[in-house]
């Protein structure tokens, strides 16, 4: 029986070895084949609703918007990642069809292209190409990436046979390789920004490879000016050159961790998670008299850094051994990079090792948040490097029975993380269906908070996002708030009713998406990229509005604003967004709110027309525009009639509960002549601004209601409160 197994296993190594791009697709086909039909997850809608406008306007691939994090934004400011990918999948499925299963089917494809790249620059600095390609496969980070329908994969296929090309034309020349390599290298740009950290890599195996300026140097050039025309063109469409967009976004936007030494730890333990090879395979790549000693330290250094930066803080014990573990993987990794440097000295180490530092140090210190995909560009040199460093330790532990192990081990371990993250995708288009078909036939309007698959979905099936800036739910409506997700705010207790808690199982044991938990595997805070543990059901919290609930008091973008105070450049910056989009009703309301912080009222009367126009029941909007129109200085702005109009809708939203409303409707009636009913509604809004304890407001609504006593209506001087609604 051993014999036989033997022999079968000797045939298919003989047999893939002659046939390893065959080998490479039948690895991906059984291993990503059963994900086929995953739910889109994660960043998967932005490049999926890109993907559906380049389907009908090509050469405007980011003209729309979208509320992704809260509030409606032009596409081209959210989505901070080129287009290409989403030209890719229109492309395929405008002739195929938008269901799941046809758009990973795009992405197996492009798994493949970027594994075959992977064999080729293998072949040119390993002597086991089909081996460093298998690892690569097996890594956590490579298959959980070729499982979504994000930029990372492609950027990874372009870039890899970029490297290929270039490192052939120096070696063989030939313009057509040369101008390919710079194509391709500039075109990983347009796939994802982040390729722009790997571009100075050609430059350095270039200075290798010739050791002297040449002609080669020119080609260059080539992705240079694919860049710079980009941002260019971008810059004429949308008012901002892109690139700049992105840099800006991960400038503002960083979860850091007090300084860049407790990111890079972070990152340590990311890149022993997402690249578990370089874990499994240690013990074959060290000499046994060192194995244990070897392990025993740098196990116990990684809990001394954990201890010493805190990261594990807060954290249960069971998660701060995964940190450490996770964290010793990661330190192996730079060891093995540094003493194989140290050993060999040549060209491909040195790249292989600039590679491997220059992408470590992006993806952990200057990214804007630490994840497992980020590190994806370096797992063709991890390994190659694991390759090379078994051949020099010791030749036979190259052979099969010796890798099995530590293969078959990563395998798993990739395999669970998939599929913990397809029963985690799954759940929340499970939740958005089940969700809408028992509440969308008898509610009037369901709405929802958070994004990934189930912004998605709910979309699909008919609800809407809260704009937490504009939207106002009214008595009836159904609101849905997941437990496990972004962009949620707490509905007030007194405006909604609990109807339900929906519980949808997904893995019990292994997460990669569990905030509370420490999961983060595709980034924004997490502390580990999977976790192992007791895992709790999603869960989804179904509310009855019972009261008109607008949320613009907690809007982030509005608080934000208010606390900056830099009127001018919050003016240019929503001017710029409404070049880019002019119907963006959000953008119009927030650049109103800005005029009116400077007192230049009738461009912030325009701006709060053209916001109704688009969003005709904004309450804000129509309480600012009812104050000029009942209380401006100039007489010639006064309609007493339409500040009524504006001022009882406004109210009627609110449900006649917001202090500041109500006194602007106070104020219209008197404009309009109606004192009782100025009075009355005076009267109403000190009561309420009593009770909410706003004690200026109050006071400021006793010596209005003093005029209208007298028949006097209120009109501001020339330094003027304007009391815009927050």
């Amino acid at each position: 029986m051993i014999k036989t197994i033997s022999k079968l296993a000797q045939a298919a190594k003989s047999w893939s070895a002659k046939h390893p791009l065959l080998t490479i697709g039948v690895f991906l086909l059984a291993s990503l084949g059963p994900f086929i039909n995953k739910a889109v997850h994660i960043d998967d809608p932005l490049f999926v609703w890109s993907a559906e406008w380049i389907a009908k306007h090509p050469a405007d691939f980011y003209g729309f918007d979208v509320n992704w994090y809260g509030s409606t934004e032009p596409m081209a400011l959210t989505n901070c990642n080129p287009p290409a990918t989403s030209y890719l999948l229109a492309g395929v499925a405008s002739l195929l069809g938008w269901r799941e299963i046809v758009l990973h089917g795009v992405m197996l494809l492009v798994a493949f292209v970027a594994a075959a790249g992977i064999f080729q620059l293998a072949r040119l600095w390993c002597e086991r190409p089909l081996l460093a390609t298998i690892v690569a496969m097996v890594t956590p980070v490579f298959l959980m990436s070729a499982t979504t329908l994000m930029c990372d994969v492609p950027m990874l296929a372009v870039w890899v046979w970029a490297v290929v090309l270039w490192e052939r034309a120096l070696a063989g020349g030939g313009v057509g390789r040369f101008a390919a390599a710079g194509i391709l290298a500039g075109l990983a740009v347009l796939t994802k920004y982040n390729a722009l950290a790997f571009l100075p890599l050609l430059l350095i195996l270039g200075a290798l490879r010739k050791r002297r300026a040449g002609w080669w140097l020119l080609w260059l050039a080539v992705p240079m000016i694919t860049i710079l025309a980009y941002q260019s063109a971008t810059a004429r469409l949308y008012g901002h050159g892109l690139i700049s967009v992105a840099s800006n976004y991960a400038a503002e936007t960083r979860f850091l961790l007090e300084g860049s030494v407790k990111k890079a730890i972070l990152g340590l333990v990311f890149a022993g998670g997402s690249l578990l090879p370089v874990l499994f395979f240690a013990p074959s790549l060290w000499r046994r008299r060192m194995w244990l000693p070897g392990v025993a330290l740098v196990f116990g250094l990684s809990l001394v850094v954990l201890w010493w930066s805190g990261l594990g803080a807060g954290s249960t014990l069971e998660v701060q051994l995964q940190m450490a573990l996770l964290l010793a993987g990661g330190l192996h990794l730079l060891v093995l990079a540094a003493v194989e440097w140290w050993r060999r000295r040549d060209v491909v180490t040195f790249v292989i090792a600039a590679w491997i530092f220059g992408g470590f140090v992006f993806a952990a210190v200057l990214n804007w948040t630490v994840s497992a995909r980020s590190l994806l560009p370096i797992v063709p040199p991890v390994a190659i490097l694991l390759v090379r460093a078994l051949a020099r330790e010791n030749f036979a532990a190259v052979e099969l029975r010796r890798l099995s192990w530590p293969l078959v081990a990563s395998m798993v371990a990739a395999l669970c993380i998939a599929v913990a993250d397809f029963q985690l995708a799954g759940s929340a288009r499970a939740a958005a269906r089940r969700i809408m078909a028992r509440y969308q036939p008898a509610a009037s309007r369901v709405w929802f908070e958070g994004h990934c698959a189930f912004q998605f979905y709910m979309e699909k099936l008919g609800a809407h996002p809260v704009d937490f800036a504009l939207a106002t739910l009214q008595p009836g409506e159904i609101l849905v708030v997941p437990s496990n997700n972004s962009n949620l705010t707490a509905p007030p207790p007194d405006a909604v009713e609990l109807l339900e808690t929906q519980r949808f199982a997904a893995s019990t044991w292994l997460s990669t998406v569990q905030g509370d938990l420490g999961a983060g595997f595709y980034g924004a805070g997490g502390r580990v990229p999977f976790l192992i543990g007791e895992i709790p059901p999603e869960e989804y919290y179904v509310f009855k509005v019972v009261r008109p609930l607008q949320f613009s008091s907690t809007s982030v973008a509005t608080n934000a604003d208010d606390e900056t105070r830099d009127w001018p450049t919050l003016e240019a910056k929503y001017a710029a967004v409404l070049r880019a989009s002019p119907n963006n009703a959000g953008a119009h309301a927030r650049l109103a709110s800005v005029l009116d912080r400077q007192g230049k009222t009738a461009e912030a009367i325009r701006h709060y027309r053209k916001t109704l126009r688009l969003a005709p029941d904004q309450p804000d909007a129509l309480n600012n525009l009812a104050w000029h129109l009942a209380a401006d200085a100039d007489p010639l702005v006064r309609d007493g009639a339409e500040a009524v109009k504006l001022a009882e809708r406004a109210c009627e939203l609110t449900g006649r509960r917001k202090a500041m409303l109500v006194g602007t409707l106070a104020a219209a009636y008197a404009e309009a002549g109606k004192f009782d009913d100025a009075i009355a509604a005076a009267q109403t809004a000190c009561a309420l601004a009593e009770a909410a304890g706003e004690a200026p407001l109050a006071q400021k609504n006793r010596e209005l209601l003093e005029l209208y006593r007298a028949h006097q209506p209120y009109h501001e001087s020339a330094e003027r409160l304007v009391p815009v609604a927050r």
